[in-house]
C-alpha cells in the first residue's frame, strides 16, 4: 500500500493512503498528537480523534490541486489520469496552500536554508510568449508545486527584490498570476479591484503589477507566510469548501455547493472573533456587487490559522468578472433568492440579513455605506493607478461600469 505523509515544518502530521473503493484515509501521526504545536489540518478532521476513513480526508486533500486546464496540462506532461488525485499530489504536493508539504518521504532533513532558483524577467517574458508554465511546475523532484484554482499562477518566492523558483520544499513567499489567453487583461483587472477594496478599508492580500512583462503580470504577497528570524514560516489554512467538506466540483452554490449563510454559520460557531469576521463577511459579499464579482465561491474564501487562532483569511481573488461578456454574470452566492445583481432590492438585501441570522439593518447599512465609499474613491483611486501603471486600456471601462453599479445599487435600496 502506497503512502503518502503531511509534514508541517519537518514534524510529520500523519498519513494519507488509498482505500480499496478508491477514497483518501488518514491518520494523525502519533508525534504529531503529543506535538505541543498540534493543530487539525482541517475543521472536518478534528483532533483528538486519530484516523478518517470517510469523505473529509479526500475532500481536504483534493482541494489543494489545481483545477480545469492547468490540471489537465500538469496531468498530460506528468502522464497522470485527471481523475488520480492521490498520483498528482504526490508529484506536486511539495508547495502547496497552507502550512503543509505532502510527498513520499516519511522523514524530511532538516534544512538549513531554503534553495532558490532565480527567475530572471527574460525567462519570465519567454514563459509568457511560449506558454509555458507546466514546466515551472513539475520540473523534476526538486520542484513540486501546486496551487488551487484553474487560473494560471505559479509560487514564487522574492528574495533580495528579485523572483525565485522554491526548490527541495523552500517554502514561496508570492504568487504570480500570468495573463489569461481568454479573458484580456486578467492581472490588470485584480490589481484594480483589490486595490479599490485595500482603498475603501477592505483587509485585502497585497498585489503589485508587474507592467515590465507583456502582457503584465499580478505578484500577490502569500497571507499564509511569514518572515521570522529563522526563516520563512509556512501558516495554515483551509479555504471554505475544504472547511466545510464540499469537493471542488461543487464549489458553486447552484451545483449544491456553499451558501453564503453555511459560510456565515460556520464562521459564527468556529472561529475566534465571529463578530468581526462575519461582518467581514457581509462587506465581501456587498463588495463583489458593486465589483462586478460573480466568482465569488466557496474557494475564495478561507480560513487562516495563527497563534492558537482561526480567522477569515484576506481576501483575495476579487476580480471584475462581469467585464467578460462570456462569463457567468449571476452571483455565485446567491442574495435573497436571487443571483442576478442587477435585480437586488431591499427587499432581496434584508432577507440575506435574516438567511444569515443578522440584522437587516447592519446590512443596509453595508451595502449604503460601501457603494458610497466606492463612488467617492473611485477617482483618486484612478488617477493613482494611471500614475503607477500607464494608461491600462481598461481603466477606460472598468471604473465606469463600477461606479454605475454603485449609483443603481444605492437607487435600488431607497426606492
Amino acid at each position: 500500500m502506497e503512502t503518502l505523509y503531511a509534514h508541517y515544518e519537518t514534524a510529520l502530521v500523519g498519513e494519507l493512503w488509498l482505500a480499496e473503493h478508491g477514497a483518501f484515509c488518514f491518520r494523525y501521526a502519533a508525534t504529531w498528537l503529543e506535538d505541543e504545536r498540534a493543530f487539525p489540518i482541517s475543521l472536518t478532521l478534528p483532533l483528538p480523534r486519530r484516523e478518517f476513513h470517510d469523505g473529509p480526508a479526500h475532500t481536504f486533500f483534493s482541494n489543494l490541486l489545481p483545477e480545469g486546464a492547468v490540471r489537465t496540462a500538469v496531468c498530460r506532461r506528468l502522464g497522470i489520469s485527471e481523475s488520480n488525485d492521490f498520483a498528482l499530489l504526490r508529484a506536486i504536493g511539495g508547495e502547496c496552500a497552507g502550512a503543509l508539504t505532502i510527498g513520499s518521504n516519511a522523514r524530511l532533513p532538516e534544512q538549513a536554508v531554503p534553495t532558490y532558483e532565480r527567475l530572471t524577467k527574460k525567462r519570465l517574458q519567454r514563459l509568457l510568449d511560449d506558454d509555458e508554465l507546466v514546466p515551472l511546475l513539475v520540473g523534476g523532484p526538486s520542484t513540486r508545486l501546486s496551487l488551487a484554482g484553474a487560473q494560471d499562477k505559479l509560487p514564487v518566492a522574492l528574495v533580495d527584490g528579485e523572483l525565485h523558483l522554491p526548490l527541495e520544499g523552500a517554502p514561496s513567499t508570492h504568487i504570480l498570476k500570468l495573463p489569461n489567453r481568454r479573458y484580456a487583461h486578467l492581472p490588470i483587472n485584480e490589481a484594480f479591484v483589490m486595490g479599490l477594496a485595500r482603498r475603501i478599508g477592505m483587509q485585502v492580500a497585497d498585489v503589485e503589477l508587474d507592467v515590465e512583462l507583456s502582457p503584465p503580470c499580478l505578484l500577490v504577497a502569500r497571507y499564509d507566510r511569514r518572515p521570522s528570524s529563522s526563516g520563512m514560516i509556512r501558516l495554515h489554512q483551509e479555504d471554505y469548501c475544504q472547511a466545510l467538506g464540499f469537493p471542488s466540483s461543487r464549489k458553486y452554490e447552484q451545483e449544491d455547493g456553499p451558501t453564503f449563510a453555511a459560510i456565515a454559520e460556520l464562521t459564527r460557531s468556529r472561529l475566534t472573533r465571529p463578530l468581526v469576521d462575519v461582518n467581514r463577511l457581509l462587506e465581501w459579499q456587498v463588495f463583489n456587487v458593486l465589483a462586478g464579482n460573480s466568482d465569488g465561491h466557496g474557494k475564495n474564501l478561507s480560513v487562516l490559522y495563527e497563534r492558537q487562532q482561526a480567522v477569515v483569511a484576506p481576501f483575495y481573488d476579487i476580480v471584475a468578472t462581469r467585464q467578460y461578456a462570456k462569463l457567468d454574470r449571476k452571483l455565485a452566492l446567491g442574495i435573497g433568492g436571487r443571483r442576478d445583481p442587477d435585480q437586488l432590492q431591499r427587499d432581496q438585501w434584508e432577507q440575506f440579513a435574516r438567511d444569515v441570522s443578522v440584522a437587516p439593518r447592519l446590512v443596509i447599512g453595508i451595502v449604503e455605506r460601501l457603494s458610497q465609499q466606492v463612488r467617492d474613491e473611485l477617482p483618486a483611486w484612478v488617477a493613482e493607478f494611471r500614475d503607477r501603471h500607464g494608461r491600462q486600456s481598461i481603466l477606460q471601462t472598468l471604473p465606469g461600469s463600477i461606479d454605475k453599479r454603485a449609483r443603481s445599487t444605492l437607487r435600488r435600496l431607497r426606492s
